[in-house]
């Protein structure tokens, strides 16, 4: 259903925002509110209109109110859940966050001159540099802020591409294209810190001279710069056999800190076994490792990336039948990105979205990856390769059980099951035969993973000496929808509170690691699962520099002074806010309280209206019994008894002469009722409240009276 609503165009917060209505109101149904509240679905809207819509917010102040020790979410920007997880990721590397706290804005670059020579280099720079700036401001918010969530749009706003073009809100993105545009940004903005602006000005010049076309500026990108291989994998229409796309392309090769973080660098070996071993080499630069899903676990699919056949090579006009290409490391960065491939290709149905399981550890050694270990892995290839025949034909026999034309036979039992359960059920032996061939392969599958596991553990016993390179998982994105929608959320680890958290757009939850991995491992029949994992080196990131979610974490040393200024009167805004409304919330429940307690009294008086004394129950019936008349004095004192309930005695009917918001709410109320109910004017004047306190002091005086004489009578 959830699913249905965003492909009429509808984001995640509105559909979210409509479901809290509808829970209060089970009259309404989702799609009502949705329409009432917002003009037309997103992908008939301009920019302009998305932004008015999504100043729309159902949730209440107390409903967006931070809880102590709680990250903050973000808001959901029409289908923009990509980036709400990718800001998330980052705010959880302790060093990107330094760089961009520390950030700086060059104040003495000249714009100006940049547009008169280049304008879409002018655009992009600006851009860059706003996107750092915006993206420090969302970081102090995300420390400090009281409120349960915040708002990225100037982010989002500020990731242009080569060009200097804004994306477009309410357009779906894949996260991992999107974030290369995104870091490739904060790439370029970071050279502008104002104590480094001249070294930038001087590397621009190197790297892209006085260019003055477009097309010419991307000749020089590709000349000064190295390709980034993307590897995205697909299933080819006719082989069905795995091919590689055309490479996209990075930032030019500069050691700044997004490099260290985030770029590595590769060496590629191409041989040509049939052409007498000849052999080419070359360099790349890479962001994200794929992972293709049907080698089943991380090792196993990152092998398969780094060493491969290719069939039909072309060597310049030559054509190779066959070439072998292996991949190894030479420069690792900070933090490793693996991209899961879960999209193929059906000649049917085009292309699909792979449930298949794939199992990831927490802890992983990238040392049999890098060039300095190549002769140890070569020793031991001759044992891996054999161990390798080995798991290549359990995980082939496997694939015959769990993939038959399409769907796992277990899935096929179950469904015949269920027909003659509903279809015959007094056919007892086809249902003993249905459980135990569906109980048949369930052990072998169980035995085949068994083998599988230990083959695993030899391949593993092979690399125990290279345990150098150390990384630990410390963000998941999560992937729930179909190959070509579907929304992102992302789990992240917080090693310093040794917790994971659910990071899903507005909403942040504490969860447990079982239900982590279970998630992100799929089933090969849920479609939410992991499609990008991310790991962080155990050596460079100290538990201790991460965020506790608190205003004194670790991050808030780095704030600058305007910006925790800012948060700080935005708390001030929000606490007004807040306030404002419980006065609100309180003026509704007063004339709630006003108008029963209206009727009980007027039936107390009749009761005592041929009795002697008066009711002492409370001072109101008291008061109306005794001046025997429903008058303006008694509506008063009937509304200060309800202002003292509702508030549980913190309030009284001097707030509502004091508290203007107060006041309007509840006049407003009381317009509602007949006006018989209510006093003649909505001013309380000082006589009135004389007459009250003369009357209340008559009434105590009542209350002791008849306390002492129950005592005597005792």
């Amino acid at each position: 259903m959830l699913q249905q609503y965003i492909n009429m165009g509808f984001s995640q917060a509105q559909i979210q925002k409509a479901q809290q209505i509808c829970k209060q109101n089970r009259n309404l149904e989702i799609l009502d509110v949705l329409l009432k509240n917002v003009q037309s679905p997103i992908k008939e809207q301009s920019q302009s209109q998305i932004l008015r819509e999504l100043s729309f917010d159902v949730l209440t102040p107390d409903q967006r109110l931070r809880q102590k020790g709680t990250p903050v979410g973000l808001k959901n920007l029409a289908n923009v859940c990509y980036l709400n997880s990718l800001i998330q990721t980052y705010f959880h590397n302790p060093i990107f966050v330094k760089e961009i706290l520390s950030f700086r804005y060059p104040i003495q670059l000249n714009f100006e001159d940049l547009l008169n020579k280049n304008e879409a280099k002018a655009k992009r720079i600006k851009s860059s540099i706003d996107l750092v700036v915006h993206l420090q401001r969302l970081f102090a918010y995300l420390v400090h802020t009281d409120r349960k969530y915040v708002d990225p749009y100037r982010v989002f706003l500020n990731v242009v591409d080569e060009f200097g073009n804004r994306f477009q809100l309410g357009d779906q993105k894949d996260w991992a294209e999107f974030n290369l545009q995104f870091i490739t940004c904060i790439d370029e903005g970071l050279k502008y810190h104002e104590n480094k602006i001249m070294d930038a000005e001087i590397q621009s010049k190197e790297e892209y001279g006085e260019i003055q076309e477009s097309d010419q500026y991307q000749q020089e990108r590709n000349r000064s710069g190295i390709t980034l291989s993307r590897s995205m994998i697909l299933l080819d229409e006719n082989k069905t056999k795995l091919i590689e796309q055309q490479p996209l392309q990075s930032q030019p090769q500069n050691q700044t800190i997004i490099n260290r973080l985030f770029f590595g660098k590769t060496k590629e070996y191409i041989t040509h076994p049939n052409q007498r071993n000849q052999s080419e080499e070359q360099e790349q630069i890479f962001l994200q490792i794929i992972l293709n899903v049907k080698n089943r676990s991380l090792y196993q699919a990152w092998e398969a990336n780094n060493s491969f056949s290719i069939e039909g090579y072309r060597n310049g006009s030559e054509v190779i039948e066959l070439a072998e290409k292996t991949i190894w490391i030479t420069q690792i960065p900070d933090s490793l990105l693996f991209q899961i491939q879960r999209v193929g290709y059906d000649p049917e149905r085009g292309l699909i979205k792979l449930n298949d399981e794939f199992r990831f550890e927490k802890e992983i050694y990238a040392d049999r990856f890098l060039l300095e270990n190549r002769q140890k892995v070569i020793e031991t290839q001759q044992q891996l390769h054999e161990l390798k025949i080995q798991q290549g034909e359990l995980l082939s026999q496997m694939e015959k059980y769990q993939n038959y034309s399409g769907i796992s036979m277990l899935t096929i039992l179950s469904t015949a099951a269920k027909y003659v359960k509903e279809a015959k059920p007094d056919d007892e032996i086809m249902q003993q035969r249905i459980d135990q061939c569906r109980l048949s392969i369930q052990l072998i599958l169980q035995k085949f993973q068994l083998q599988l596991d230990q083959i695993n553990q030899k391949i593993e016993d092979l690399y125990a000496i290279m345990k150098k390179y150390k990384y630990f998982l410390q963000s998941i994105l999560i992937h729930e929808g179909a190959a070509e929608s579907g929304h992102y959320y992302t789990y992240i680890y917080n090693p310093f509170l040794k917790q994971w958290f659910k990071f899903n757009d507005i909403n942040v939850t504490q969860v447990s690691e079982e239900k982590v991995l279970r998630d992100a491992y799929g089933d090969g029949k849920s479609k939410t699962n992991a499609y990008c994992l991310i790991y962080q080196r155990a050596d460079h990131f100290e538990s201790g520099s991460y965020s506790d979610y608190t205003n004194k974490s670790v991050y808030a040393q780095y704030i600058q002074q305007n910006l925790f200024e800012e948060v700080t009167n935005d708390n001030k805004k929000f606490q007004i806010e807040q306030q404002e409304y419980e006065l609100v919330e309180l003026g509704d429940l007063v004339v709630e309280i006003y108008n029963l307690q209206f009727q009980q009294v007027n039936e107390m008086a009749r009761k005592y209206k041929n009795r002697n004394g008066n009711p002492l129950n409370n001072f109101p019936t008291y008061l109306r019994t005794l001046l025997d008349q429903m008058n303006d004095l008694v509506k008063w004192s009937i509304l200060d008894y309800a202002i003292r309930e509702a508030s549980q005695g913190k309030r009284t009917l001097r707030d509502y002469q004091e508290q203007m918001i107060f006041q309007q709410r509840i006049k407003y109320n009381l317009e509602q009722l007949n006006h018989f109910k209510v006093p003649s004017k909505y001013e309380v004047d000082k006589q009135t409240i004389k007459h009250l306190q003369y009357y209340y002091m008559q009434y105590i005086s009542s209350l002791r009276i008849t306390a002492i004489q129950q005592y005597q009578h005792i």
